[in-house]
């Protein structure tokens, strides 16, 4: 399988992800409106990261190792084994990075606590 497939699928799997529009009551009084604006935006990511992270990782290097071990297990038919191979790892590794996601991410308590440690005082 070619990467450049593979790296088009990645990219619009990860697009695929919801956007959060949860804006939290935070006091702007003498805050910088821009420098707020990237420390809320980075604190979402993080939140983002965190519960989708396992389960791409898990995809992504499901997907190599089975296109490794299909490639190395069937000598003939090389392309079909290949593609086989990653299509299987792909789902095994998606479903171990599912296995290895903590429980729902509470997004809401989590940009709100990586606020307050960036020195916001966020409202309840």
């Amino acid at each position: 399988m070619r990467p450049a497939p593979l790296l088009l699928l990645a990219t619009l799997l990860a697009g695929c992800g919801p956007t959060s529009t949860y804006r939290p009551q935070v006091d702007l009084t003498g805050v910088d409106q821009a420098r707020y604006e990237i420390d809320l935006y980075d604190c979402k990511k993080v939140a983002e990261r965190d519960r989708y992270g396992p389960v791409a990782a898990g995809a992504i290097l499901g997907a190599g190792l089975g296109g490794v071990i299909g490639t190395v297990a069937y000598g003939s038919g090389i392309g079909l084994a290949t593609s086989q191979g990653a299509i299987s790892g792909t789902v095994a590794g998606a479903a171990y990075g599912v296995s290895q996601v903590q429980g729902p991410v509470d997004e809401k308590a989590f940009v709100d606590q990586c606020l307050r440690n960036n020195g916001y005082k966020v409202g309840g």
